[in-house]
């Protein structure tokens, strides 16, 4: 198995027979609907196999229901934890669309070749999602437009962007 990516927190128990309200972490709400299996944990290193006995959306929210968890004080103890799922199951993105977790750790350069920094995380907002970079101990925010972003190159790990004027300070 290759590395695991979050798609879902797990907020609290829902009902009394051990199933669980989850807050999807994906554009690909969905995918909830297929899934047979996850791993349940704080963090990706320390993980718990579950599979997966029904699913259903309800509002924003998705509520699973694992094999062998039939109790409402059994489903608690998955609250605040969060859902993964093989990096190999993410579904293919669209051309020029990136998951976050491969986007941080990139070192971000401008179009002379100065280096600015290294993205640190990915803020997902309404108009466009937005680059935090980590330059000589200071953030910078880098708005992922077209505009700005002249090229993301994963296998170089790196990031070409366009400096408009009152970016970097």
């Amino acid at each position: 198995m290759g590395d695991l990516c979050i798609i879902g927190k797990i907020l609290r128990p829902y009902g009394l027979k051990g199933q669980v309200c989850v807050k999807p972490i994906t554009d690909f709400i969905e995918r909830f609907k297929k899934l047979k299996r996850v791993y349940i944990g704080d963090n990706p290193i320390e993980v718990d196999e579950y599979y997966i006995v029904s699913s259903f959306l309800r509002n924003e929210d998705v509520i699973l229901k694992f094999k062998n968890v039939n109790d409402r004080t059994t489903a608690e103890s998955f609250c605040g934890k969060f859902v993964y799922i093989p990096e190999e199951e993410l579904i293919p993105l669209p051309e020029d669309s990136y998951y976050v977790h491969d986007l941080i750790g990139l070192k971000v350069f401008d179009t002379n070749g100065n280096k600015i920094g290294v993205i640190t995380d990915v803020w997902l907002l309404p108009a466009n999602d937005v680059y935090v970079v980590e330059s000589k101990g200071k953030e910078i925010l880098i708005p992922a437009i077209s505009d700005v972003v002249k090229k993301v190159d994963l296998e170089k790990r790196m990031v070409i962007i366009e400096l408009m004027e009152g970016l970097i300070e």
